[in-house]
């Protein structure tokens, strides 16, 4: 039997090799936001060739990032498969102190990408008149100086927030998957970090 120790660097290494490749990290984001979604669903979503798309999530599923969940007939001759992710898109904090000395160009892409990608949603959302157009909206930002115990119950809260959205996107494609009801797409981000003085 695997050690904790070592299920644990197999995870990160199976996070790494996810991120690794550009669109297979674009298939792993888009496949964790729709929380249940075919190959042709997020290769329509990505702008990307079908083929492409399903080798990269097949290739997740086998990196234990995704999980087949059934499939279905579209107009009685095709059958498409559907997965979710059951990893999120997340390394925690020992994993990036191994990730920074390991390979710091690839956590810096990272860094860029993630806050890149945040940065996009805004601003196709403001330009297709959906941000504003209604309330159901929040953005905040809310700087704060704080001691240590301060810094650590922030992060705390982040974390908290964080599982409980995943948990409510979940429940949302579970009750989506039996309904047929219309996914609504949204994005989220929650972050917390120093910042230099002043």
């Amino acid at each position: 039997m695997a050690s904790q120790g070592n299920r644990h660097g197999q995870t990160l290494r199976n996070h790494l090799e996810a991120m690794r490749d550009p669109l297979r990290r674009r298939c792993w984001v888009v496949l964790h936001d729709h929380g249940i979604a075919s190959p042709k669903e997020i290769a329509d979503a990505l702008g990307e060739p079908l083929d492409k798309v399903s080798y990269h999530v097949k290739r997740l599923a086998l990196l234990g990032c995704a999980e087949f969940v059934n499939e279905r007939p579209v107009r009685g001759v095709t059958v498409q498969h559907f997965y979710r992710a059951i990893e999120p898109v997340l390394i925690d904090g020992d994993d990036w102190n191994q990730l920074v000395v390991e390979e710091p160009d690839l956590a810096n892409h990272l860094l860029a990408h993630f806050m890149h990608a945040q940065r996009d949603d805004f601003t196709r959302s403001v330009k297709a008149g959906v941000l504003g157009a209604d309330e159901e909206w929040h953005v905040t930002r809310s700087p704060g100086t704080v001691d240590q115990r301060g810094l650590e119950d922030a992060l705390e809260l982040a974390e908290e927030t964080r599982r409980r959205f995943i948990e409510i996107v979940q429940r949302s494609a579970e009750r989506r998957d039996r309904s047929g009801e219309e996914a609504i797409n949204m994005s989220a981000c929650l972050s917390f970090f120093k910042t230099p003085a002043r």
